[in-house]
C-alpha cells in the first residue's frame, strides 16, 4: 500500500510538471515542486513492518533532480514575467 502512495505522488508531480511547462504556470510549478519534495522525504526513510529502515537513493536522486528543474523553471517564469511587463 505504501508503494502505491509513492507512485501516486510521483505521478502527480510529473503530470503537474508537464502541465506547468505546457501552460507556463507558476501554480502548477509550485504543486509539482511540493509533490517532489514529499516524494523525496518519503524515499529518505522507508519503514518495513519488521522494524527495518532503508533508503531508496535512486528515487531520492530523481526527486532531487526534478526539484532543481522546477526551481530553474520557476526562475525562468519570473524572469520572463519581468521582461514582458508593460510597466514604465
Amino acid at each position: 500500500m505504501l508503494e502505491s502512495i509513492f507512485i501516486i505522488i510521483i505521478a502527480m508531480g510529473f503530470i503537474s510538471f508537464i502541465l506547468a511547462v505546457y501552460e507556463e504556470s507558476v501554480i502548477f510549478t509550485g504543486v509539482s515542486m511540493l509533490m517532489w519534495i514529499i516524494a523525496m522525504a518519503g524515499f529518505l526513510a522507508i519503514e518495513v513492518p519488521s522494524d527495518t529502515y532503508y533508503q531508496e537513493w535512486s528515487m531520492f536522486g530523481v526527486s532531487l533532480g526534478f526539484i532543481f528543474i522546477n526551481i530553474a523553471w520557476l526562475i525562468k517564469l519570473f524572469l520572463d514575467y519581468k521582461r514582458d511587463s508593460r510597466l514604465p
